[in-house]
């Protein structure tokens, strides 16, 4: 991680949190893995929202861009704890956007080195590349940035969506880039 010229473990414009809301994450797991489990039960896809009947003026929840007017919001609807799932009612309403900046959030909090990637998911239709956002952190352990669909982990679209692990030409293209 020491080429990378960012300090990914910071919060950011996108990823910043208020102290009201850095405390209601003190009771979400210690492991990456399981603070990216915790965000699937606080958010629900626009499509899904709709067939639920939730109206036009809540679906315009999947426009908001930072992860502290998404925690607003969905705190607004339930003040619980963010590691109990809401009911998919009292749910904030987003895209795959929302549940990897929410993860890459509340990871950066507790200073864990993350960031929120876009690409082409190809696990969703065969044949077909899928815009589609993931959450990465920095594995100390084993030296790398870990790749975890944050939207899918209960799916199983891949074997390990915890853990996702790219050929090189396509999810290490960023590192081919950098070294020329």
């Amino acid at each position: 991680m020491a080429d990378d010229a960012l300090d990914y473990s910071q919060p950011g414009p996108f990823t910043s949190l208020d102290a009201t809301q850095l405390q209601l994450i003190e009771s979400l797991p210690d492991d990456p893995v399981g603070i990216c489990a915790a965000v699937q039960g606080l958010v629900i896809q626009p499509t899904d929202a709709a067939a639920l009947g939730i109206g036009e003026a809540r679906l315009a929840e999947k426009n908001i861009r930072r992860a502290s007017e998404l925690i607003a919001v969905l705190t607004a609807l339930d003040p619980s704890p963010l590691q109990q799932a809401r009911t998919p009612e009292t749910r904030v309403i987003g895209t795959c956007r929302h549940f990897a900046i929410i993860a890459c959030a509340f990871l950066r909090a507790r200073g864990i080195p993350s960031r929120a990637r876009c690409g082409f998911g190809t696990y969703f239709l065969e044949g077909c590349g899928v815009d589609h956002w993931i959450t990465e952190y920095w594995n100390a352990d084993q030296r790398r940035w870990a790749r975890v669909d944050t939207e899918h982990l209960a799916k199983t679209y891949v074997e390990r969506p915890e853990d996702l692990r790219f050929p090189r030409c396509a999810g290490g293209a960023d590192q081919l880039v950098r070294r020329g």
